[in-house]
């Protein structure tokens, strides 16, 4: 389809007049009229404008989709996976941002740069109130319910961080916005998906209720209670990722897995039980070992080990091991984690 062609249809798809068109981005009627009728084209500059006010991207503009392959995805994750790796965090967020303004209809974008926000703790008030345009322009425009789910999760998380009153009350809006349980739609699902759907989606739900029962036994957890104590609401917390694991491999989804035995293994040794501390760092080296080398057989009540957007397991396994090799508790292991760290960085 001819660009001129190409606006055109947009505009009449958004419903605007080429009055309507020209009020929004500042030029006069006669000047959309000459970019529809091929006489004249946009300033490059207007690009992005044009894309956000047909809720579309730069590259559908020109339909050409197909440019933005795995390759550009591949590329792209690389970038700001070194900007990460290297410490450069506002980098790896302006490159997050930069790909969400030149592509406002992805919205899975929005997710990936809110949870970015929500690790690195950005959560000044120039950073979050960005993320509220973006959850705001995605609440209008996003059609999909998942993702707008996602979206009001990650907000509330973040918004129930700022310094600033006015931003807290909105993670309250956030989380009116959520589903309820005794809501859910799931029980309906089979009634419109194709089997290989509804299975995929089963695991799904199964990974997000293990996920959220796993975070509310931990959240049990207070300062004042015994080492014992902990160490039972631990135990207990792992115990649910164990079973839908079944000691495969899980990518994402053994890295609560993980915190959970590295919690257990520290809190043995604090009781003075090392026999049985043994045990469980031996689980965290061969779950990490597992992340390096994965293996082919997934558990079969796990979907995607690696959902699409989220930080690859084995930078979490690196974060990880870097604590465990800074804490005295774990100075009697320090060679053989040493050893698997090394291991990761070769890779």
């Amino acid at each position: 389809m001819q660009f001129s062609s190409k606006l055109k249809e947009l505009r009449a798809n958004a419903g605007l007049t080429q009055e309507e068109v020209a009020k929004r981005l500042y030029v006069s009627s006669q000047t959309v009229s000459k970019w529809e009728r091929g006489l004249l084209t946009p300033d490059i500059k207007l690009l992005p404008r044009i894309a956000v006010l047909y809720h579309t991207s730069i590259d559908s503009i020109f339909s050409m989709e197909s440019v933005w392959d795995e390759e550009h995805e591949k590329k792209l994750r690389e970038k700001i996976n070194l900007f990460h790796a290297t410490g450069k965090y506002e980098l790896a967020y302006d490159t997050m941002l930069d790909e969400i303004e030149l592509r406002p209809d992805k919205f899975q974008d929005y997710c990936n740069i809110m949870l970015y926000v929500l690790q690195r703790k950005m959560f000044d008030e120039t950073h979050i109130r960005r993320m509220l345009q973006l959850a705001e322009y995605a609440n209008e425009y996003c059609k999909c319910d998942d993702i707008r789910n996602e979206i009001c999760r990650l907000m509330l998380q973040i918004c129930s961080f700022s310094g600033s009153a006015e931003i807290r009350k909105k993670a309250v809006g956030y989380y009116k916005k959520l589903p309820q349980l005794k809501h859910s739609r799931e029980v309906y699902a089979r009634f419109v998906m194709e089997p290989a759907e509804y299975s995929a989606q089963l695991r799904k739900n199964i990974t997000y209720t293990v996920d959220l029962a796993e975070c509310a036994i931990r959240g049990l957890i207070t300062g004042d209670m015994t080492d014992e104590e902990k160490l039972f609401y631990f135990k207990k917390a792992a115990a649910l990722f164990e079973t839908i694991n079944d000691d495969r491999y899980a990518g994402f989804y053994d890295l609560p897995l993980l915190c959970d035995y590295c919690e257990i293994a520290r809190l043995l040794l604090s009781l003075g039980d090392h026999d049985e501390a043994d045990k469980y760092v031996k689980k965290i080296i061969f779950i990490i070992q597992r992340q390096i080398d994965p293996e082919e057989t997934v558990s079969p009540l796990i979907g995607n080990p690696i959902p699409e957007g989220y930080t690859h397991p084995l930078t979490k396994c690196k974060m990880l091991l870097k604590n465990m090799l800074s804490s005295p508790a774990f100075a009697e292991y320090r060679e053989k984690l040493q050893h698997i760290a090394a291991e990761i960085d070769s890779k």
